[in-house]
């Protein structure tokens, strides 16, 4: 796992109810066909299996967090997790590597821990390659 900052997200104009649910990526200043969840990237990492890309839809109302993995080409959504609930903000907080293939992220003012595995392959709808476990407990 490498912390990069070779990623951007396209900026939305107009009134924020109006934005797509997604985001153009920018890759090394060439904007990309790949849209990928969220307003505001929070943190991005380049791992043997792609790159993860975590984002938020920087509202103060109702806030969610995607962990998107993508291609080392950057032409596909490997797979997508979000951290969402109607009426409910979240925020992220840390973000620890356990190695590799293995993270945890805290969620802000929750005690929440998500706890993902990155995967070597996937199957759509049953088994994804970012598999997520939420947990009450502390890290």
């Amino acid at each position: 796992m490498l912390k990069i900052t070779r990623f951007t997200l396209e900026s939305h104009t107009g009134p924020y109810g109006t934005w797509p649910e997604t985001t153009r990526l920018i890759a090394d200043g060439n904007m990309l066909a790949l849209a990928i969840p969220g307003y505001q990237l929070l943190r991005q990492f380049e791992t043997e299996a792609g790159y993860l890309l975590v984002t938020d839809y920087d509202s103060a109302y109702e806030e969610a967090i995607s962990f998107t993995l993508i291609d080392k080409s950057c032409t596909q959504i490997l797979s997508t997790r979000q951290i969402s609930a109607p009426h409910e903000s979240y925020g992220l907080g840390d973000i620890i590597w356990k190695d590799q293939w293995r993270f945890d992220a805290t969620i802000e003012h929750t005690g929440m821990v998500a706890s993902f595995t990155i995967r070597k392959f996937n199957i759509p709808g049953f088994y994804p390659q970012l598999g997520m476990l939420l947990s009450r407990s502390g890290m």
